[in-house]
């Protein structure tokens, strides 16, 4: 699949039913055996976990006596964002049974991992005390630096590329003026950290992404959930904290983080394998209760979403498995992409996406079918980044994007088809 393919199938208006897999689907994907996959998958999906266990270090021992090609082993570990953890796991290992060369290529990049790391708790340090707090703004971090500190027993262990931070919609413009005369730069374009860019985020998108001047993506989203069920202010009323430095961050309560998380790498297909090592590493922490966990997630909507995690993180432990065992087909088909992803590509998992919108499962049929067929009608009228992108105007006019939304999309589609 190409990436101009990609471009294609993300700007269509009509986008399929989320959740529509239906149960007799399921049920038929179910008959099917996982795939298969190589050594190299194994040992990086057996590596993403803080500890082995004694039988699990002998099957790694075996697995790696099998590897005929190292460099992709590296190369892959990369891509799945687990170095730490690979290189944690393999340096215990019996000496000559990795290659010397191999080791020290995974020791230099672990190494400039725990750099970035610590460039990233600075980084952390400046946005709470230049931008957030002095603006009085609630916030809440999530995932990366925060996730790492607060579940790893060995913080350097968890890899991560980008920063996420929950702030209040109605706080998007001022926090983007902070963060414009702070040096940080709107992605992906110029524009939207003006005066009308950050108006036109804050009325239509509800969240924006900067870059630090040291090339560091900082996401900030107005929302965990397209369904409302992880409301933002009670997050915020209910939020526990972490220690880091001399900084004491509030992060999303461990409950609620759960379901997050769980929708969130539902949703991405568990593609990455740093996502299955943060799995097992919050389910073995000390504040994981789960009857704490099953109670917030029938609470929130998670259920079914949350018991397919629980069920991926019991499978992935298997030493073969594509042999593992699932009492719900949708937690299999789940298993089975993640499986599909360990030897595909991030067009994979983009074209699994479509074919299996996976994230909104818990949502009653009924429901996703009243928003689809709105979104589908409506979505014509409802502006969106692109049409700020095509044609920029003051805050004051906004509201005629309403009206020139769908001129905008016929120019745009007409200029894809000439192209």
């Amino acid at each position: 699949m190409t990436a101009a393919s990609t471009m294609t199938r993300s700007a269509r208006y009509t986008s399929p039913l989320l959740g529509s897999m239906s149960e007799r689907r399921l049920a038929n994907l179910a008959d099917r055996p996982l795939p298969r996959i190589g050594t190299t998958a194994r040992i990086l999906l057996l590596c993403a976990r803080e500890q082995l266990d004694e039988e699990q270090l002998a099957l790694l021992q075996s697995l790696c006596a099998e590897v005929s090609d190292w460099d992709r082993l590296i190369q892959e570990a990369n891509f799945r964002l687990i170095v730490p953890l690979v290189y944690r796991h393999l340096a215990a290992l019996a000496p000559g049974l990795v290659p010397d060369p191999m080791l020290r290529q995974l020791k230099d990049s672990s190494r400039l991992i725990v750099m970035r790391n610590l460039a990233m708790v600075a980084l952390h340090r400046r946005l709470v005390l230049e931008i957030l707090e002095p603006l009085q703004v609630p916030f809440l971090f999530f995932k990366g630096l925060s996730l790492a500190y607060r579940y790893y027993r060995e913080p350097a262990l968890r890899q991560y590329r980008d920063i996420d931070v929950l702030v209040p919609r109605s706080a998007i413009l001022r926090v983007g003026r902070r963060m414009r005369e702070a040096g940080f730069t709107p992605y992906p374009y110029a524009l939207w950290g003006t005066h009308d860019g950050l108006m036109f985020r804050q009325r239509f998108i509800g969240m924006m992404d900067w870059v630090s001047p040291d090339g560091v993506l900082i996401e900030m989203p107005s929302s965990l959930d397209d369904w409302n069920r992880l409301p933002v202010e009670e997050l915020i009323g209910r939020a526990s904290s972490v220690r880091i430095s001399d900084l004491q961050l509030p992060v999303v309560p461990t409950e609620d983080f759960f379901c997050y998380l769980c929708k969130h790498h539902s949703r991405h297909h568990w593609a990455r394998l740093h996502w299955i090592a943060d799995l097992n590493v919050i389910t073995e922490h000390a504040d994981f209760d789960i009857q704490a966990i099953r109670s917030r997630a029938q609470t929130r909507g998670f259920s079914r979403t949350v018991d397919a995690a629980l069920a991926i993180r019991d499978a992935a432990q298997e030493p073969e498995p594509w042999r593992a065992t699932f009492i719900d087909p949708f937690a299999r088909e789940l298993f089975r992409h993640c499986l599909i992803n360990l030897e595909g590509d991030f067009e994979q998992e983009l074209d699994l996406r479509d074919r299996f919108p996976a994230t909104d499962i818990d949502i009653a049929a009924s429901r996703r079918f009243r928003r689809h067929l709105l979104g589908r009608n409506l979505r014509r009228f409802r502006p969106g980044g692109d049409d700020f992108e095509q044609c920029p105007m003051p805050a004051r006019w906004h509201w005629l994007y309403y009206l020139l939304r769908p001129f905008l999309w016929l120019a745009r589609r007409r200029g894809r088809n000439a192209g």
